[in-house]
């Protein structure tokens, strides 16, 4: 126990029995004498609370140099220009502690959050525009606060005066034709023939039509277009028929000469675009039992150079008929259902052209006949029905070969007696 002048240093004892313990103070070291120093307690949570210094002694006073009081000087300027409070450093236990005024914390205002601006689409470079300009145009100079929507994650396709699209291009094809026709028939309205039976010649190129006393009272210079089998969706262009190859329009170039799968509608608009390449007046489309033929017709004229009509032979279109059928049987492609809508059709439409065109002349006869034979060649074919069953008879989607061999012996001879006319 270090004694100074007689006087005891230690710390004095609390009284027993007091309301509470009296914390115990050192005593101080008088005037001249250098103080010791007690080694500091553990830091508390809050290390940047430093706790104010005692006065430094005068030896200690006079080791300090101006240039070191500058820097503190300097030191403790910076700290109260910031609003956060000094960071605690390590302090040297031979060294006094300085008393600092720790700056006070700035109470957190609210800060109100500003709006979240929208962003706006991005820019779009002329680069990026590119692809629905045509290539004779240039990109339009955009300014620098012109911004061009976005739809969908998608750039919104612009038409800068280029082509249509193919829709509309299709609808004002068909419109045209539309009033084409209504065109046709107002025109034979007025010359009192709108209800009068046409005729068409292929071979001579001749579209007529006939009055109620057979005069010719209108005609029209006619080409064939095209063909369409409603029984097989299969549309043919004229000039890859041999049958009608000498009376078709010249050969289109884009246009292939056979499509398959088409509808009705299809059928119309191939034909449409056709008449349209060849720069018709008007398309008529003549009808059969089993075929469409779809005709150009140019030159109307109701003051006819000749006033009769005399249909030619209906030998070719009845050799064509026996033979698509005789070629079809003899692939052994096509099913029974097939095979009986030739026959059937083929037969129908030469019973039609007896009693149409061929009216009043001696083929009539010979028509009706191999009609007639054609139809009941079809009824003849097995159906998968109660009767066919109940009878025995076999029914399979495909024809056997002893069938086969039957149809195509009786076509044979239907080929046979319409050659000697040929």
């Amino acid at each position: 126990m270090a004694t100074v002048r007689g006087r005891s240093t230690s710390p004095k004892r609390a009284p027993k029995g007091g309301a509470r313990a009296v914390k115990a103070r050192p005593a101080r070291a008088p005037k001249g004498e250098v103080e010791k120093v007690v080694p500091k307690a553990k830091r508390t949570k809050r290390s940047h609370e430093v706790a104010p210094a005692r006065a430094p002694t005068k030896k200690t006073a006079k080791k300090t140099t101006k240039k070191t009081a500058a820097k503190k000087a300097r030191a403790r300027a910076k700290r109260q220009l910031t609003s956060a409070p000094p960071r605690p450093r390590k302090r040297d236990a031979a060294k006094p502690i300085e008393a600092r005024a720790t700056p006070p914390k700035k109470p957190i205002e609210a800060r109100a959050t500003p709006p979240k601006k929208p962003r706006s689409p991005p820019m779009l470079s002329p680069a990026k525009l590119s692809p629905i300009l045509s290539p004779s145009e240039k990109p339009p100079a955009l300014r620098t606060d012109e911004v061009l929507p976005m739809v969908m994650g998608r750039m919104m396709e612009l038409h800068w005066g280029d082509e249509p699209s193919a829709a509309p291009r299709v609808e004002g094809l068909v419109q045209r034709w539309v009033k084409r026709g209504d065109a046709l028939l107002r025109h034979l309205a007025e010359h009192g023939a709108a209800r009068h039976e046409y005729r068409a010649d292929l071979k001579e190129g001749r579209f007529v039509w006939l009055g109620p006393d057979g005069q010719v009272s209108a005609e029209a210079q006619a080409q064939v277009l095209c063909s369409y089998v409603r029984s097989t969706s299969a549309l043919s262009m004229a000039w890859g028929d041999p049958m009608t190859r000498k009376s078709a329009v010249p050969r289109i170039d884009g246009m292939p000469t056979e499509r398959d799968d088409l509808d009705e509608e299809g059928a119309w608009r191939v034909a449409m675009h056709a008449a349209e390449l060849c720069k018709a007046d008007y398309l008529y489309r003549v009808t059969t039992p089993h075929a469409w033929y779809f005709l150009a017709l140019k030159g109307l004229s109701f003051a006819p150079q000749r006033r009769s009509f005399t249909p030619s032979t209906p030998v070719g279109l009845v050799l064509r008929g026996l033979g698509e059928v005789r070629r079809g049987l003899e692939s052994r492609a096509e099913p029974t259902e097939i095979v009986r809508a030739r026959l059937s059709g083929v037969g129908k439409a030469l019973l039609h052209e007896a009693d149409y065109v061929y009216r009043g002349t001696d083929w009539v006869a010979r028509l009706e006949r191999a009609g007639r034979c054609l139809v009941q060649l079809a009824e003849r074919l097995p159906r998968g029905s109660y009767s066919s069953v109940a009878a025995g008879r076999c029914v399979d989607e495909w024809l056997d070969r002893v069938e086969t061999i039957e149809l195509l012996q009786a076509l044979s001879l239907l080929e046979d007696e319409w050659a000697l006319f040929a």
